[in-house]
């Protein structure tokens, strides 16, 4: 079974890409300028993304985040079951 799968390593990825998600969350709040800009015609403020669109492109990161993970985590299982760091 690839280490991966493990219950252990899986809780782990899970635990890393769901902290992930929590600080880009908090981002919106932390810096909403990164999320504005005003208008030249008007100078009114407007928003790149609101808090929900934000948080829904966040949830779509992380689930691409664990992904990417657990392949870097088999990847290395690979390499180093094939004696590349001896």
């Amino acid at each position: 079974m690839p280490i991966q799968e493990l219950d252990e390593m899986e809780n782990l990825i899970g635990e890393v890409a769901d902290e992930f998600g929590d600080v880009m969350k908090q981002l919106y709040d932390e810096e909403p300028g990164f999320f504005q800009y005003r208008s030249v015609k008007t100078g009114e403020t407007k928003f790149y993304s609101t808090k929900a669109t934000w948080n829904a492109q966040v949830d779509a990161a992380g689930d691409e985040f664990q992904e990417a993970l657990k392949e870097l985590v088999e990847k290395f299982e690979v390499r180093l079951l094939q004696g590349e760091f001896a």
